[in-house]
């Protein structure tokens, strides 16, 4: 069996879908097997992926002839496929360093305990080169390691830091009996996913940027964020943290400050949906009050100064 199994779920990728393949292939770590799956691209991706299919670390490639609608059922696609102890979802337009795999091996073998390793990124332009956005330039230079409470209070709650999977190497055995939420979701999906594993042990922060994180105009993240799936979607994996780490009523109303200064600095939308999405925020926090909001905005960045 392999240690590690890598899957890449592809969708219109074409350009940089060697690249990708290329940096999995030349990792330092040897011991993978590739999953190869397309999401019926409609771009010539299938006959990148054809040409790969002879090679001795490729175990599968899966063609679908309907588009799923999903990258998260893919990733699930993926999972059922996998026989590696760790699972690398290396994201069909990104590309790794050749030593990334055995940072993340190393890491996580230290300690049974340690669920997810994930290393900083460095934000890449269409053509490989890097662009002048730097979302891991704070903190210490040394790598990190992380109570599973701990991560979920001071980090994960407030945002999605574990933001490119490309960056995560996960053990396999955390899948199990996960909730499968997230499969329904076109956005958020992998916020919700990561705060799955997260739960079951402890996490570290490799503090090299061994991953290379791809932003063009083939993603389809920006016509999601421009529905507000990020704030629609988003209450629905902050409430479910909330839950999972039975938060109680300050932190709750922390976290809903957090979201709605997240839709006042959001420039896309309209007064009226801005309007509407407060007006979600408090079902899904069960606030109540039409000022309530404020002062909820209030107590969170307090709490940020105290912590």
């Amino acid at each position: 069996m392999p240690k590690v199994s890598v899957i890449i779920p592809n969708y219109n990728h074409a350009p940089f879908l060697r690249e990708r393949i290329d940096s999995v292939l030349n990792q330092t770590y040897g011991d993978f097997e590739v999953i190869l799956l397309d999401d019926c691209s409609t771009d010539n991706s299938v006959s990148v992926l054809e040409s790969y299919r002879s090679n001795p670390k490729v175990s599968a490639v899966v063609l679908n002839t309907e588009n799923s609608g999903s990258t998260f059922k893919q990733w699930q696609k993926g999972f059922d496929l996998a026989k590696g102890e760790f699972i690398w979802i290396a994201e069909s337009d990104d590309f790794a360093d050749a030593d990334f795999l055995a940072e993340a091996l190393k890491e996580l073998e230290a300690d049974e305990n340690r669920v997810l390793s994930y290393a900083d990124s460095e934000m890449v332009d269409k053509d490989s080169q890097p662009l002048p956005i730097d979302w891991d330039k704070y903190g210490s230079t040394e790598n990190q390691t992380y109570e599973s409470d701990f991560f979920f209070k001071k980090v994960l709650l407030w945002h999605n830091c574990l933001y490119n999977a490309s960056a995560i190497v996960f053990r396999r055995s955390a899948i199990e009996g996960i909730d499968g939420g997230y499969k329904a979701m076109r956005y958020c999906g992998d916020w919700y996913f990561w705060s799955e594993i997260v739960r079951q042990g402890k996490v570290v922060r490799i503090r090299r940027k061994l991953n290379h994180f791809r932003q063009h105009s083939l993603k389809v993240s920006p016509n999601a964020e421009r529905e507000g799936l990020q704030f629609t979607e988003g209450f629905v994996v902050a409430t479910h943290i909330l839950n999972t780490i039975k938060a109680g009523p300050w932190l709750k109303l922390a976290c809903a400050g957090n979201q709605y200064k997240r839709i006042g600095r959001f420039n896309g939308f309209s007064a009226e949906k801005k309007a509407e999405l407060v007006e979600l925020l408090k079902r899904h926090f069960s606030i109540n009050g039409t000022s309530l909001a404020l002062v909820v905005a209030k107590i969170h960045k307090l709490l940020f100064k105290t912590w």
